[in-house]
């Protein structure tokens, strides 16, 4: 996937440029897979966001223990695109 942000120090490579939401722990929790392959490494806040906004998503470990099966529980109850509406992520 390319990467939407525009400072890779700040925020991980999930992290939409139309969503001003902080990174929440380290920007390689996780990694987020779309249904082609292409890949982001992501902290699990925009794992999340990501996977819920994805068609066919995968979710894979990466430097948090447990972040996946985080990542794919919570992505289960998220908007698309949930930085558009009013109440995002729970």
């Amino acid at each position: 996937m390319p990467q939407n942000t525009d400072d890779q120090q700040q925020r991980c490579e999930a992290a939409h440029l139309g969503d001003p939401s902080p990174c929440q722990g380290p920007r390689d929790a996780v990694t987020v897979l779309d249904r082609h392959g292409d890949s982001a490494a992501a902290c699990v806040h925009h794992g999340i966001r990501l996977y819920a906004s994805l068609i066919g998503p995968r979710v894979h470990p990466g430097s948090v223990p447990g972040a996946a099966i985080t990542v794919h529980q919570r992505a289960q109850t998220t908007s698309a695109f949930a930085w558009l509406t009013e109440d995002g992520t729970q």
